[in-house]
């Protein structure tokens, strides 16, 4: 009998391959939670322009976390997932902003260029000039993949529009069309035409070009909770695909199988401010298969460009102004204009529209299992920001929350102070390079030696060692 490995794949007509999640009844007995060959993952879920400060952090002191704690700030839409979150608390960012370590740059492109990879912005491009963590990650964990990058709406070419590098000054563009994510994700982008034929024109699921192999795997001892689990992963895929395909970016017309906001999205539009959450919730379906099913050990989703953003016109949100403006509570994106009133409540709001869609990112990645965990449970999932106060540039303080154990790496269920010093708004320690470096060690990236990573970054800039605060 054919064996199916736990990181395998559904083999089909053309070469298209379908990931399977984690099936404990086909996995290797040493194959538990916290074994060594439990997959671990990073995934940098990142937003533009900063956070309303005064009400973004936790009410409560340092320690334990509880649902009472997100009550009325920012992050309380996260409270479902209270006991699995993580929120450092006076990180800064290196090299530092407001010119204090005299390298190229304004402050946004800064807060976009350092924050992945702890290196300067090069004279000229403006690029970073060094690998991003994800990358590092895929380098070491990916079987010669690199890092899946996803974007949501409009973020440009500059040092504005990336936040992922391969190396220096080489930017990872994100991919902002789903159906093409999802191409290159089921390997459609290789299959020859008459697959793909049968799979557009024909309008079948990618599920149906591996039925045989499919139907061999039913045909083995699977358990009811691995069955249960196998039903769940192919319903997710033939409903992305369905949304897709009635939001117009399949070139065709599937059945219905996703909600009414989908209908007529057009692929020339897909970075337009209108789809930006329709795009988002799709790009987030695609990037917890790629995770559950071992396509890739890290990823990032960009939510928009920095000094820039969408006008928030859904969600009970009526905005007039673009995200980047009202950072600065003003009508210009540079300045000159007028006070927009009310602006503070505007960013509240926008920052919990974010931690609802952080929210989602999570319940998708805890509903898929695998040993005695989840994938969520085996990975650090991170919302982190270009800046913390966008009026004023800010780099100090950052809002950084993070969710998943990556197998008891971290601690989980706080709130913690990670600098010495009794305030948080500083750049004397705590530089972020510091949680770059914990995040490779927690992922299982080792250094030459075979020991653990001692420093990521630009050497001129940071701290070695890691976050020990966070650490469980």
């Amino acid at each position: 009998m054919k064996t199916i490995h736990r990181r395998n794949f559904l083999r089909g007509a053309g070469g298209v391959m379908v990931g399977l999640p984690f099936l404990e009844t086909l996995a290797p007995r040493k194959a538990t939670a916290g074994a060594d060959d439990t997959p671990r993952r990073f995934v940098s879920f990142f937003e533009c322009n900063g956070v309303e400060m005064n009400r973004f952090f936790p009410t409560t002191g340092y320690g334990a976390l509880t649902a009472a704690s997100l009550q009325g700030t920012g992050i309380e839409p996260l409270t479902s997932h209270v006991d699995k979150l993580l929120i450092p608390r006076g990180i800064h960012m290196v090299p530092r902003g407001f010119n204090r370590d005299g390298t190229p740059g304004d402050d946004h492109a800064k807060g976009m260029v350092h924050k992945l990879t702890a290196q300067p912005c090069a004279n000229g491009s403006l690029f970073a000039t060094g690998i991003s963590v994800d990358q590092e990650i895929a380098n070491h964990l990916n079987d010669n993949r690199p890092a899946l990058n996803l974007q949501v709406g409009y973020a440009g070419n500059n040092q504005l529009g990336y936040i992922s590098y391969h190396g220096s000054e080489q930017p990872a563009a994100g991919e902002n069309n789903p159906w093409f994510a999802y191409q290159d994700f089921m390997g459609l982008s290789g299959i020859d035409d008459v697959a793909l034929n049968r799979l557009i024109a024909r309008r079948q699921s990618v599920l149906d070009l591996v039925e045989d192999d499919f139907s061999r795997l039913k045909g083995q001892d699977l358990s009811a909770e691995d069955r249960t689990k196998l039903d769940m992963h192919l319903t997710a895929v033939r409903d992305l695909e369905f949304g897709m395909g009635n939001a117009g970016l399949i070139p065709c017309t599937l059945p219905d199988g996703r909600a009414a906001e989908l209908e007529g999205l057009n692929p020339d539009t897909i970075a337009s401010d209108s789809e930006f959450k329709t795009i988002g919730r799709m790009q987030m379906d695609i990037l917890a298969l790629a995770l559950a099913c071992g396509s890739t050990h890290a990823a990032t989703l960009q939510w928009g460009g920095g000094a820039g953003g969408p006008i928030f016109t859904w969600d009970g949100m009526s905005h007039v102004y673009n995200h980047h403006k009202l950072s600065h509570g003003n009508t210009a994106d540079d300045c000159s204009g007028g006070e927009v009133a009310g602006y503070l409540d505007m960013l509240f709001s926008i920052d919990q529209w974010f931690a609802g869609e952080f929210a989602y990112l999570l319940d998708r990645l805890d509903s898929y299992s695998e040993g005695d965990g989840t994938v969520l449970d085996h990975s650090t999932a991170i919302w982190m920001n270009e800046l913390s106060d966008g009026l004023g540039h800010n780099f100090m303080d950052l809002p950084y929350v993070m969710a998943g154990g990556c197998c008891d790496y971290f601690q989980t269920g706080q709130y913690v102070k990670v600098t010495p010093l009794d305030y948080t708004a500083h750049d004397q320690d705590s530089p972020h390079n510091k949680l770059l470096t914990t995040i490779l060690n927690a992922v299982g990236v080792r250094a030459p030696d075979g020991g653990p990573v001692d420093y990521f970054g630009h050497p001129d800039f940071g701290e070695s060692g890691e976050f020990d605060a966070l650490k469980a």
